[in-house]
């Protein structure tokens, strides 16, 4: 097959007709019909007008004659996802850092770690110490805490870290009228105690935990 009979094969698969291509490609009248090849000056234009028509397959009949579009090259995960963290507030972390992590602002010593996808909805984590909050929570327990606004929103009775005057605390609270009582798990060993409502800054519930045995 001539490079001609190729060229015309693929204007008829492409449903382009002669005059179509001389509008085109800006060639005389009859120029395929004549017995001339097309030489490279030719090729060129005509491959810079039809982009998919594959050059090689002037050239080698095993080649195919349209080009095979290119995949583009996956990119690597991190260069497409930008992993979502929470932060991890230290126990004991000062006054008022709560507030601090979850308004955006990474506090000193304070980690940013991958979403936990096992537990529901979460603003930040707090990995618990000592043995106040036993057997429900052991010391070094990661607990999943979600941030209570407005405190009219409290549930009352259960697990909630407190950002207060005296640092951050995890207890299971109660409302006493102008007090929070909060009280420990582990009763014999810590009393319950109070704290005024206007010495705590933040409240969250503690809506999960993850335990490293």
């Amino acid at each position: 097959m001539t490079d001609k009979q190729k060229l015309l094969k693929y204007l008829e698969y492409k449903g382009i007709t002669k005059n179509k291509f001389y509008l085109k490609t800006g060639f005389s009248v009859g120029f395929l019909d004549s017995g001339s090849s097309l030489g490279v000056d030719k090729l060129k234009i005509i491959i810079d007008n039809y982009h998919d028509l594959n050059l090689e397959w002037f050239f080698n009949d095993a080649a195919k004659m349209i080009k095979e579009e290119r995949q583009p090259i996956a990119k690597k995960k991190e260069e497409t996802e930008i992993e979502e963290t929470r932060p991890r507030i230290p126990y004991d972390a000062a006054a008022g850092s709560l507030s601090v992590a979850l308004d955006g602002i990474t506090i000193e010593n304070c980690e940013q770690i991958p979403v936990i996808k096992a537990f529901a909805k979460y603003d930040f984590t707090i990995i618990a110490k000592g043995d106040s909050m036993l057997p429900e929570f052991h010391s070094g327990d990661e607990l999943a805490c979600l941030y209570i606004k407005p405190v009219n929103f409290v549930q009352w009775g259960r697990f909630h870290v407190l950002d207060t005057s005296q640092g951050v605390i995890v207890k299971r609270i109660f409302d006493d009228d102008e007090y929070i009582l909060c009280k420990s798990e582990n009763n014999d060993l810590y009393k319950d105690f109070r704290i005024h409502k206007s010495e705590v800054f933040n409240l969250a519930l503690v809506i999960g935990l993850l335990r490293r045995y």
